[in-house]
């Protein structure tokens, strides 16, 4: 196994804390749409946000539309601020941890499913974050969105590379899956503990090659 060099950091879930839970009652309470109901239209239009092809209303009126239900302009604004005022919640724990492994001499990365209209909330959440960086890969930036391999590329580019000395925390499985398949070292963030120890088992196994 190469020895890592470099760590790069999922924003929704790893950089931030998890997604705010009231949203989901003030979103039922606005639509009386239930979560699954939510759940399943992300599934099927999320990734046209975060490639920036369409706003966070877009999404909501595309959900809106499955449903055969058209929601009022007030509604659809109301539900864009809630689902990202949402996800800017700091986690200092992340931070720290980063800056640890900063601080041990490998680089850190982002790269993250956001559209750019999530931006300012992205800096209210991770500006320290952010300047901690050395490189990072803003899906909606870039028309390419998580799990597509060659956002994989991109981010190994700007970050100087090889991607098997890249380790990748995402909190989708799919995201972690698709990172192994492009060659990268990936761990499924569950929680920061977890992680935690799963970054030990991997430099243990560096340390026995």
């Amino acid at each position: 196994m190469k020895a890592i060099k470099g760590v790069v950091f999922d924003f929704g879930g790893v950089i931030s804390a998890a997604q705010a839970t009231d949203f989901w009652e003030k979103a039922y309470a606005l639509t009386g749409w239930d979560r699954e109901t939510i759940w399943s239209g992300w599934r099927r239009h999320r990734w046209l946000l975060d490639a920036d092809f369409v706003t966070p209303q877009g999404l909501y009126y595309l959900i809106g539309k499955d449903l055969g239900q058209t929601l009022s302009g007030a509604t659809l604004d109301e539900l864009a601020q809630r689902d990202y005022d949402s996800w800017a919640v700091p986690n200092p724990a992340t931070l720290a941890w980063a800056q640890s492994l900063k601080a041990s001499g490998l680089k850190i990365g982002i790269l993250t499913n956001m559209p750019t209209s999530f931006i300012p909330w992205f800096n209210r959440a991770a500006a320290d974050f952010r300047a901690l960086a050395d490189a990072e890969v803003i899906s909606g930036a870039e028309h390419l969105v998580k799990p597509d391999p060659a956002i994989y590329a991109l981010m190994a580019e700007r970050m100087g590379l090889m991607p098997e000395t890249l380790c990748f925390l995402d909190d989708t499985l799919a995201n972690v899956t698709a990172a192994q398949t492009c060659g990268w070292q990936a761990i499924h963030f569950t929680s920061l503990s977890a992680a935690q120890t799963a970054w030990a088992a991997l430099c243990a196994q560096q340390e026995e090659v």
